[in-house]
């Protein structure tokens, strides 16, 4: 069982550059010196998936290490951080420099530091020490040291993942994740921008959750882009006004899981030389599919649920997980039977970014109302006014258009280089044929900012075990809600 889990990190850009900074700070003067520090983890539990969440650092001053080429640290530093951790209830990281470039091996002495000095006291605290090499241009390698039968095992990590405000960097481990190789299929994609940025969206595993009217133009582009590791999340079968929207759904898909239709169109139409799709026919916010999307390193929203997108914002904030969300908001005038406005909208989600609550894709009491079944409660809607009923209208052209949007976000996440500006959120007016472009934050005090880099610590209270305890669940929000009513802004839908 053990062969089958893949080990990871993940930083903030803010811990990243002051690792950068202090790691590489005698290279940047000219001298062959390296450097050391320690850092705080907290683990993120995925399906198949480890992965050591870094957001602090605790850098040593000039008493707590040697500098002779190499580096050593003194006795009392490690007790400071060993403190540290243990007080934060965190895992304690090791992170050290080289002078060479690219991903970093590890010599007979960085072996005995981390494997016979530092492992055993790190575990103290119940979680493995994580240790990270930066080599001299910046480049990321990982691993874990857990206890077996022989001593300390070396595990190394898969990815190095660097979420920040602009970009998002991936350092892959060559040996676990190879790159793929060019094909002729992919030549005008190898071409458009080049093989290293192939290569990093190639071994993406991107999550889509959602495989509606928006969903299901994200998943083709996904396919034909060459992504080789897919993760497919909808409860719903395919129904006859589906139909003209699902890019991929004909009459006889009818009755049909929406993730099984997704999936053999994807295989049919991947550019990858080989793909693999996982498929959760279920609800997001089920333990199950919440899991394995915490093995994405990408997730697309394509919902237009509540606590879908709240549990969306735990795992980009939480866990360290990109999400991009689109939305589509459709007003008709039933009186004169005619379009009156239109717009859609993308925006990015990360500790760098807006969440989705801040952003107005839903409040609060929009995730109350759906786990008590108000949501879906005729008599309920019909009485709420006007502007708090959830819009469900949407078309194939602006599905097209927000997912396009969508992919085109994420696109340009991974692709940007420094100098691009900040971008978290789009948005096309239908009417006015203007797109706007915004930076905005979260409010100051949002929840989802002291959820940053918290993984298993913070959770969606509702997750439930399977779709049989929903009846349940709603049944109890019902008894601990009932009366309490707040308004809040329509969300658009996807």
């Amino acid at each position: 069982m053990e062969r089958d889990v893949r080990f990871h990190v993940a930083l903030t850009a803010d811990a990243d550059s002051a690792a950068r900074d202090h790691l590489l700070q005698h290279y940047r003067r000219g001298l062959d010196q390296e450097d050391l520090c320690f850092a705080l983890w907290r683990p993120s539990t995925g399906g198949t998936r480890r992965t050591a969440l870094v957001d602090e650092l605790i850098l040593p001053s000039e008493k707590d290490r040697l500098l002779h080429g190499n580096t050593s640290f003194c006795p009392d530093y490690l007790v400071r951080a060993l403190d540290a951790a243990r007080s934060a209830g965190s895992g304690l990281a090791f992170m050290h420099s080289h002078p060479t470039n690219g991903w970093q091996g590890m010599s007979s002495s960085d072996i005995k530091a981390e494997r016979d000095v530092l492992a055993y006291p790190a575990t103290a605290g119940g979680l493995p020490l994580v240790g990270l090499t930066m080599g001299r241009d910046g480049y990321w390698s990982a691993r874990f040291w857990r206890k077996g039968r022989r001593g300390m095992r070396r595990l190394w990590c898969e990815k190095i993942r660097v979420i920040g405000p602009k970009r998002y960097v991936i350092h892959h481990n060559d040996a676990l994740a190879p790159p793929p190789p060019r094909r002729r299929v992919l030549a005008r994609t190898f071409d458009t921008w080049g093989r290293e940025a192939q290569e990093a969206i190639s071994r993406l595993r991107v999550g889509i959750v959602g495989l509606g009217s928006v969903g299901c133009v994200v998943a083709e582009a996904v396919a034909r882009i060459g992504v080789a590791d897919v993760l497919l999340v909808d409860p719903d079968r395919v129904e006859e006004h589906n139909l003209d929207r699902l890019l991929y759904g004909t009459p006889a898909d009818i009755g049909k899981l929406k993730v099984r239709v997704a999936e053999r169109a994807m295989r049919k139409h991947a550019a990858a030389e080989s793909i693999k799709i996982e498929v959760a026919p279920s609800s997001i916010h089920e333990v199950g599919a919440y899991q394995s999307a915490l093995d994405c390193d990408v997730i697309f929203s394509c919902v237009d649920r509540p606590v879908a997108r709240d549990v969306l914002n735990y795992i980009a904030h939480a866990h360290l997980v990109p999400v991009v969300d689109g939305g589509v908001a459709v007003e008709s005038d039933r009186e004169t039977d005619t379009l009156f406005s239109a717009h859609w909208r993308t925006h990015l989600t990360t500790p760098y970014h807006r969440c989705m609550r801040c952003a107005r894709q839903y409040t609060s009491s929009d995730v109350v109302m759906e786990l008590d079944g108000s949501l879906d409660e005729p008599s309920y809607v019909a009485n709420l006014p006007a502007d708090d009923r959830t819009a469900n209208q949407n078309v194939f052209p602006f599905g097209l258009a927000v997912a396009a949007m969508d992919v085109n976000m994420m696109l340009r996440y991974v692709l940007a280089p420094e100098w691009w500006p900040v971008v978290g959120q789009q948005e096309h007016q239908f009417l006015t044929a203007e797109t706007s472009a915004s930076r905005e934050e979260c409010r100051p005090h949002c929840a989802f900012r002291a959820r940053r880099a918290r993984g298993d610590a913070v959770r969606p209270p509702y997750l439930m075990r399977s779709a049989r305890r929903k009846t349940m669940l709603g049944r109890f929000w019902k008894t601990v809600t009932r009366g309490v009513r707040s308004s809040g802004t329509k969300s658009s839908t996807a």
